[in-house]
């Protein structure tokens, strides 16, 4: 077992976790539905969208927060945040269908694919979305090529790579990167190349730029240098294209989320460049300022709730098992998340709830997969106090990611997930799949 999965415990970090579930609604809820299982409070995801909407308020023209959905396509937290009018950042076909059947509209969605396919720019097309980020110059001309096909004009965007330093969890800028393009390459894969033939197109309206750094950023010095990049860089094209106008400027996501250590708020990492961007819109014309986030907006509104099944003593070292694993919560074990954890007791027949016993010095918590990585790391603010058999382990702020990465390893199901509403009720949003189900979808009844 890893060391460092030591228990800490600071009372300043684990008083800011979203405690929206009461011990007695955990106990209802895990009789209903059994655990694992997810919670959703809806009130965290709207107060996530104001709060990121008032961070840039200072900006001097319009402000639009996208949600990517790649974060969690749950049905339930689109229509939440189809309520704050939040626009959609998409990234495939299939979060397309969900975006369609939820029938958010098209108007308010930023597709940035990254194939680039002219069949599915095509179907993009046809299906009402007019916003495209396009981020190679095949990609460009496969739209052109869609667009031509539908008979529509739609907004292009070209998505650069500024190829700046990131202090990142997750970089998605730096040189020779998988996303974007740089601003002058030796090849047609370049901004200056597609700018020049989208100013020039009959099919392809240049509507502006768009960037992401990465994510979990908590320097944001990197924005500082992409955006005195874009700064030179539009004044080349305004010098080279008379009519060069940016209406749009996307400058994607990056706001810390806690987990483990204390990160910045969405209006002190505005703070930082919120000039820079008046600055750009004062010199080159105003234009609709995007802040695109998936896992901000998400993280904190849910919970993982789960039973201890077993434990083990040795060595001054306490395992606790639980009847979860990696397969509904997979950062843990790539990106090694440190998710606040909380042990959350049994309550009595007179809904009264019992003390709990110290944890062992040393206490480590393991998941039920037959894996070695199967292993937790517990965050500064995770408490193990009480972690016995029968109890329950709340995992806080889990929303981003690990639902989507729910994966059938070793058989495993889907866990139901809960949302409590904004009427404070809680409803079922996911149903939990069965061991059946699983069979039939593993192609068990193909004879």
């Amino acid at each position: 077992m890893a060391e460092n999965t030591q228990v800490q415990i600071i009372p300043k970090q684990t008083a800011a976790l979203n405690r929206f579930a009461t011990p007695l609604d955990i106990k209802h809820l895990v009789a209903q539905y059994g655990t694992p299982l997810y919670l959703v409070d809806e009130d965290t995801l709207h107060a996530k969208a104001r709060e990121l909407q008032r961070a840039y308020s200072k900006f001097k023209g319009p402000v639009k927060v996208a949600y990517s959905i790649k974060a969690n396509f749950s049905p339930a937290v689109v229509r939440a945040f189809m309520k704050d009018g939040l626009t959609f950042d998409l990234t495939s076909l299939g979060e397309l269908h969900f975006i369609r059947q939820c029938k958010a509209d098209p108007e308010n969605v930023i597709y940035t694919s990254v194939t680039e396919e002219a069949d599915e720019y095509v179907e993009v097309l046809k299906s009402g979305v007019r916003r495209v980020v396009v981020s190679s110059h095949k990609g460009m001309m496969n739209l052109a090529e869609a667009a031509s096909k539908v008979g529509v004009r739609p907004l292009a965007m070209i998505r650069v790579n500024p190829e700046v330093a990131t202090d990142a969890k997750v970089r998605a800028s730096y040189k020779n990167g998988k996303f974007g393009v740089p601003f002058n390459g030796g090849t047609i894969d370049s901004a200056t190349k597609m700018v020049k033939y989208m100013m020039q197109s009959d099919l392809l309206k240049f509507e502006g730029f768009h960037f992401h750094l990465g994510s979990q950023i908590t320097d944001f010095s990197c924005y500082t240098h992409a955006l005195d990049k874009m700064d030179a860089f539009m004044t080349k094209m305004k010098k080279e294209h008379p009519n060069f106008q940016v209406n749009t400027f996307d400058i994607g996501g990056g706001t810390p989320v806690f987990y483990n250590d204390p990160v910045p708020t969405p209006a002190e990492m505005a703070q930082n460049h919120i000039g820079r961007l008046n600055q750009l819109a004062e010199t080159h014309g105003i234009f609709t300022l995007m802040i695109e986030s998936g896992r901000f907006l998400v993280a904190e509104s849910s919970i993982l709730v789960s039973r201890v099944v077993n434990t083990k003593e040795y060595n001054e070292h306490k395992i606790v098992i639980i009847d979860a694993g990696y397969h509904i919560l997979l950062d843990a074990a790539l990106l090694k998340q440190e998710y606040p954890q909380e042990v959350i007791p049994v309550v009595d027949s007179q809904d009264r709830t019992t003390g709990l016993a110290a944890p062992a010095k040393n206490t480590h918590l393991a998941g039920r997969l037959c894996d070695t990585y199967d292993v937790f790391p517990l965050s500064k603010a995770s408490d193990m106090t009480g972690a016995d058999v029968g109890n329950y382990v709340s995992f806080y702020n889990v929303g981003a990611y690990s639902v989507v990465f729910n994966m059938p390893f070793h058989c495993q199901t889907k866990p139901p997930i809960v949302m409590k509403d904004s009427d404070g009720k809680y409803r079922l949003v996911r149903k939990g799949t069965t061991y059946e189900q699983l069979y039939v979808e593993e192609g068990g009844d193909i004879a």
